[in-house]
């Protein structure tokens, strides 16, 4: 798609009004504004009329010069990320607040072209995610890096001594990532053996962790708090017809941010009601209702809302180029909407998926039955479901025990009320 042309003004101005829009604060705004009038100042003196790429590379080198961006300092990476947020909202009218470049992840050598074998083995046997691929590739990376320290060129000349070394430096206080990286490297020996890539078994020697995975209570909202959430939507502009859409998919069938951002025409059944989609996570078909107010807030979206597009996704940008919303997309959606409505979030998570959650304390309310709220919430087992139960505060109170009074003898023994 060609990019229009823009005025460093006019691209500003628009950038600001998206910040605003996701309730950017104006401090953070400000803060902008006074880097990019180094760009506006650089177009100035060289007679520049609109902003584009060459601009931004031009303006970065003449800071920097001819750079390498992981050999930066922090603050000059910070005026990298600043500066290409301009050529990033030009290109896809959004923008990623806070955005880092990351390394590429390129494993080097004999060991890394056998590491990318295996990941592309457990890929493709498996069926495995793109998010448990991205796993595999970010735990094993560090291990490839650490023997290209100690200078092993060969897989067969791996020992267990660097193995251990290598976990032994592993950071204890980040339990939770250890425990991942352990899984992860007992599978990859494991595969190594059995394939007859090394004559030991070392996956017998990555040693076990206590590390059990202690998940925190789901922060939900109220009843009312949902309402509130809803009726702060303005719904007479495209952005909250969409918007409230979106919302409704989350709080009233309770679906994965993941799956509204993946929501296609196809999967809507007019005629009968249903919504039919096949769930990003876990792969599983999941069939539901398509509640009446759910269907005229869409109906109402794709007829005064929606913009001309050939996209397929349902759920589109407001602004050009109007390709698919994303997930940070719809967690902005959310905070703002939570903001408008007033509600206090101290001590509570308030993304997307909160609202999931309070759609599951909602169904608890209504005394439905743990394979319902499964199937409603599309878990594979029940076992998923049922760590919603303890946020169900009703019926665990009528699982408590009567605690006996105490006798007034058991005060009066050696030991109990200090007498002068």
């Amino acid at each position: 798609m060609e990019i229009q042309k823009q005025t460093i003004d006019n691209l500003m101005n628009a950038v600001f009004d998206y910040m605003r829009d996701i309730h950017r604060s104006e401090g953070t705004i400000s803060r902008y504004r006074r880097r990019w009038q180094r760009v506006k100042d650089f177009m100035l003196d060289n007679k520049i009329k609109y902003y584009d790429t060459d601009v931004e590379s031009g303006y970065l080198s003449s800071v920097l010069g001819d750079f390498d961006y992981y050999q930066l300092n922090r603050k000059e990476r910070e005026l990298v990320n600043v500066t290409e947020v301009l050529s990033e909202f030009q290109k896809t009218g959004r923008i990623l607040m806070g955005m880092r470049k990351h390394k590429p992840k390129v494993f080097k050598g004999e060991i890394g072209r056998i590491i990318t074998d295996f990941i592309n083995y457990r890929g493709s046997a498996l069926k495995l995610s793109e998010n448990t691929i991205k796993a595999y590739t970010f735990h094993l990376y560090p291990f490839c890096c650490f023997l290209n320290d100690k200078a092993v060129k060969q897989i067969g000349d791996i020992k267990a001594s660097e193995i251990l070394s290598y976990i032994g430096q592993m950071n204890p206080n980040a339990s939770a990532n250890k425990h991942v990286s352990l899984n992860i490297l007992k599978i990859f020996f494991r595969y190594l053996h059995e394939h007859q890539i090394v004559s030991i078994d070392y996956s017998r020697i990555i040693p076990k962790d206590n590390y059990t995975n202690q998940p925190k209570l789901p922060s939900t909202f109220t009843d009312e708090e949902i309402v509130a959430l809803l009726k702060a939507v303005d719904r007479g502009n495209p952005k909250g017809k969409r918007d409230y859409a979106i919302l409704l998919l989350a709080t009233k069938l309770g679906l994965r941010a993941s799956d509204i951002c993946e929501l296609r025409f196809e999967n809507i059944d007019w005629e009968n009601n249903v919504l039919t989609i096949v769930q990003y996570k876990t792969g599983k078909t999941l069939e539901l209702p398509l509640l009446p107010e759910i269907g005229n807030a869409i109906i109402d979206y794709l007829k005064y809302g929606r913009p001309v597009s050939q996209e397929s996704h349902c759920f589109i940008h407001v602004q050009a180029p109007y390709d698919r919303i994303h997930t940070s997309d719809l967690g902005n959606v959310v905070r703002k909407y939570i903001t408008l409505a007033g509600i206090n979030c101290s001590n509570r998570r308030h993304g997307p998926h909160a609202l999931r959650h309070s759609f599951a304390s909602a169904l608890l309310k209504t005394k439905a039955p743990l394979p319902v709220i499964s199937e409603a919430l599309g878990h594979q087992t029940t076992a998923s479901s049922m760590f919603y139960l303890r946020i169900d505060i009703t019926s665990l109170r009528k699982c408590a025990l009567e605690t006996p009074m105490v006798p007034s003898s058991f005060y009066e023994q050696k030991g109990g009320y200090f007498h002068e």
